[in-house]
Parts: C-alpha cells; sequence; structure tokens
C-alpha cells in the first residue's frame, strides 16, 4: 500500500502522524467498535443550530470513542454525493477557526480538530478529522436550544454505539456504555498515544483523503439514520395494508392518504403485545377530537375493526365507507416496541354523500392537516410517557405524508368560516415530511413541531405561506378541545 506524509494531530500533547488509506477506511468503518470511526453526513449548515447540533454531538462522540472523521457531503444511505444544499463556499462555511470555535464552545476539556477538503470530480468535501488520545470523557458543557427545544444539555455525554441492527450512531451514553469510556481513557493514559497512532494508522495524505472520500462511494455500508428507518416502516405499513385489504376483499374508492410512523427513540421499557398494553393506550389517548387517532376500536359492534396481533404487533383496519354521516377509512399497528403508524383516508374523499360535500380528490382542507398533526404528536407524547420512557432521553421521530394532492385545491370546505382565497392547486402528487420531537416538550411549544411538519405540504400549494399564527391558534383549540 502506498503510504505518503500529509499532516501532524497534536493530542494532549503529543504530535501524532495519521496515515490513512482506502482499505484502512473499510476497515475502520465495517468494525467501528475496534478502531477509528467514520461517520458520514449530508450537508450540514453549521450555521444553524441544528447543524452546529450534529457537528458537535459527532465530534464529542468520536473524541469519546477514541478519534474519527466526519465526513460530510455524502448520502449515508446510497453513499453518493450528496448534490442538495452544497454551500456556495464550502472552505468558508467549514473554516477550521469555525468549526473549532463551536468544538471548543461544548467541549469540557478542549481538544485539536483539524478539517480537510479532499477534491472529488471538482467539488470539494470537509472531512473533520477527530484525534485519539481522550484522558478524561468529554461532556457537554453548555446548553443549546433552537425553538424552545433543547438540542444538546450542560452534562450531555455523547458515544458512538452499535444498534440492535449493528450500524453505528451517535448517542447520549447510558449506564451500560461507561465501562468501554473507561477503557477508552484507561488505554490512553497508560499507552505511549504516538507510537501506538504510527503503528496503526501512519500518515495522512491529499490522496489518501482523497482515497476516503472514493472508498465511501463504493458500496460500503454506511449508518442507516432515523429518517431511513421512517421511510422502511412506512413502507413496511403500507404493504401491510395492503395485504389486509387484499385478504378481506375490502373494496375502497379512490381517495388520498394520510400517513403517520413513529418510532420511539431510546431505550423504551419492555411491554408485549397483550390486552394490558392497549388497556395502556387506550387510557393514556388524550381523545381531542371525535374520532381520535390510533382509536382504541375494541367497543365498535362491528367485530372485522376490532384489533388483532398480526407478525407481533396489534393492528386494526376500520372500514366505514358509505354512510350518511360517517365515512372512515384507518389502518393501524402498534407496537409495544415504540413503534406507531396510522394510515387514514382523506376525510376530502369520503363525505360524497353529506350535503354540499366537495368531489372527491379535489380539495384539500388547510385547517384539517393541522389539527390531525398536532392530535398524532400529542399523543404520541401521552403514549410515550405512558410506556415510562425516559423524558430527557427519548426522542419520538415522526414521518408525515400526505399523497393524491396532484391536482386538488387549497380551501376551507370543513370551516367556512376561516376563509381563504381560491385558486392554489397543487403540482407534486406526495409530501413527506420528518419531525423529531423530545418527549420533555411541553404541549405549549407543540405549534412548533406542527409547523415544521406543515410548512412543505402547503408550499405544495403554489407556494402558499401558512401563517404560524393559525397553526397555533388551531393547535391550541384543539388541546383545549374547542374545536
Amino acid at each position: 500500500m502506498l503510504r505518503q506524509p500529509y499532516s501532524t494531530l497534536r493530542s494532549a500533547g503529543f504530535e501524532v502522524e495519521m496515515k490513512i488509506d482506502s482499505e484502512r477506511i473499510q476497515e475502520l468503518i465495517q468494525r467501528p467498535s475496534e478502531s477509528l470511526s467514520v461517520e458520514i453526513k449530508r450537508w450540514i449548515d453549521p450555521d444553524h443550530p441544528e447543524g452546529v447540533s450534529k457537528i458537535v454531538r459527532t465530534a464529542l462522540a468520536l473524541r469519546n470513542h477514541g478519534g474519527g472523521y466526519l465526513v460530510i457531503g455524502f448520502d449515508n444511505d446510497t453513499l453518493h454525493p450528496d448534490k442538495d444544499n452544497v454551500p456556495a463556499d464550502v472552505a468558508s462555511a467549514f473554516h477550521i477557526d469555525k468549526i473549532q470555535g463551536l468544538v471548543s464552545r461544548f467541549a469540557s476539556e478542549p481538544f485539536e480538530v483539524s478539517v480537510e477538503f479532499p477534491d472529488r470530480d471538482g467539488q470539494a468535501y470537509p472531512v473533520l478529522v477527530i484525534p485519539p488520545g481522550v484522558k478524561a470523557p468529554v461532556v457537554a458543557k453548555s446548553d443549546l436550544w433552537h425553538n424552545n427545544a433543547k438540542l444538546i444539555s450542560v452534562d450531555d455525554v455523547f458515544i458512538r454505539s452499535l444498534r440492535s441492527n449493528n450500524t453505528p450512531s451517535t448517542t447520549k451514553a447510558g449506564w451500560k456504555d461507561w465501562p468501554k469510556i473507561v477503557d477508552v481513557c484507561f488505554d490512553n493514559r497508560e499507552a505511549d498515544i504516538g507510537r501506538f497512532m504510527r503503528r496503526h494508522l501512519g500518515g495522512l495524505t491529499p490522496q489518501m483523503m482523497r482515497d476516503l472520500v472514493s472508498a465511501l462511494t463504493k458500496g460500503m455500508e454506511s449508518e442507516v439514520t432515523t429518517e431511513d428507518l421512517l421511510r422502511r416502516y412506512l413502507q413496511e405499513s403500507e404493504e401491510r395494508y395492503k395485504l389486509v385489504i387484499k385478504e378481506r376483499g375490502i373494496d375502497v374508492p379512490d381517495h388520498g392518504v394520510w400517513e403517520v410512523a413513529l418510532l420511539l427513540i431510546g431505550d423504551v421499557p419492555g411491554h408485549s403485545t397483550n390486552r394490558e398494553f392497549l388497556n395502556l393506550l387506550d387510557a393514556s389517548n388524550p381523545n381531542y377530537t371525535g374520532w381520535p387517532v390510533w382509536l382504541d376500536s375494541r367497543g365498535f359492534n362491528d367485530n372485522g375493526a376490532h384489533p388483532y396481533v398480526a407478525n407481533g404487533v396489534w393492528e386494526e383496519i376500520i372500514v366505514n365507507i358509505g354512510s350518511e354521516w360517517i365515512d372512515h377509512l384507518d389502518f393501524m399497528r402498534l407496537d409495544p416496541k415504540g413503534r406507531f403508524y396510522l394510515r387514514r383516508a382523506h376525510q376530502d374523499d369520503l363525505l360524497s354523500r353529506r350535503p354540499n360535500a366537495p368531489k372527491p380528490l379535489s380539495v384539500f382542507d388547510f385547517g384539517l392537516p393541522i389539527i390531525r398533526t398536532a392530535e398524532a404528536i400529542a399523543v404520541g407524547l401521552a403514549f410515550a410517557k405512558a410506556m415510562k420512557c425516559d423524558s430527557e432521553n427519548t426522542l419520538l421521530a415522526f414521518a408525515f405524508r400526505w399523497t393524491r394532492l396532484r391536482g386538488r385545491q387549497l380551501t376551507s370546505w370543513a370551516n367556512p368560516s376561516r376563509y381563504i382565497s381560491p385558486g392554489r392547486k397543487a403540482y407534486d402528487d406526495e409530501v413527506l415530511t420528518f419531525v423529531s420531537v423530545p418527549l420533555e416538550t411541553p404541549l405549549s411549544a407543540l405549534s412548533e413541531y406542527v409547523n415544521q411538519a406543515l410548512q412543505p405540504v402547503f408550499q405544495v400549494f403554489d407556494g402558499f405561506p401558512l401563517s404560524k399564527e393559525v397553526v397555533e391558534d388551531l393547535t391550541r383549540r384543539l388541546l383545549e378541545r374547542k374545536l
């Protein structure tokens, strides 16, 4: 293997030469728990709080793991270069002074960060080099807030860990992680750091940095993101719905769909797929509306609508089409492991028997998605609390998807007292949005996340800018049961 000298990293008073090449990078990625880690991210905005959070959390986690690399500008699913949101001036956006300043602002123990810019096909990509040599766990020393949500808390310890599917991730340290952290610190205190690093890694060269970027695009497995998991869960649940419809021979009219997928990220206490779990969810559901999300259908006269167990999770399918006043088509999945899914036909499409009801697939009432999205987040928070999840270390990851939007006109038919000027039509047929809500979020701050989930939906209607005040008002009315 060709190895050329490139740069030195100063760590804990040592000057450490690091060598890297594509073959070594493959080993690092395939065995992240035994050597330096490589984390891959799409383009990050280091001037935005969420971008700051990703950089700081990853840098501290890599430092506590024993060093590693944060490669920015690649899709960690396909491992292809990310063509979206590329900064106009990459070197300026990720200037070493800015990155070092961010890390030093939050790290309890200062350490030097290097930023390299290998080139691929004429595009520079930042690689943050986090040196080894940690002798005491690096802890977050400052809070980071954004939109009433705390992204980083004082005393947070971030580490690299393996999920159940053996993919590495950055997370807060739990009691199981401390032996590994202590081992890393003691190894660094007792070992000759310079000799260890020279023996195992060698010199870091410009060509080998290019090899690093190239190797990452040649089929190596990358970290699965929460958004990836949500997409997979949506697809899995949609396939389950289609199978159930087919097995039961249910004939449904043409309609659009609203879907919610919720994953509880954190240590979810153990629950079983039994009646006790259904009772827990039923008792904790706030029932903000007459037809709440994730409702318990055991009291329905139609036995076909009652919950049943399939593949280890509870499922419900409620089909009430053709009624003079109440039309519904809902499919739900309730997983004790902390996964929840709801598929609901657009209310705009199932009320053709009502007087003055809209023609199916023709309109999209702007108030209904606000109410439904706010309710889904609020009920998800209630479920997580009832399941005894840790409020400080649990994140609710939501995916919302709206389909069959093309050609619809934005209206306010469900509540005519709220006027919206006509003529705004959708061109895109589908919108998928993601929102992560900390479990400790108070209901008073819910509208911020509702607005985040919905703005991309309304923008497809000729760029309609729905005001935050309207979202806040309808969210508050839902929570106060004044709709």
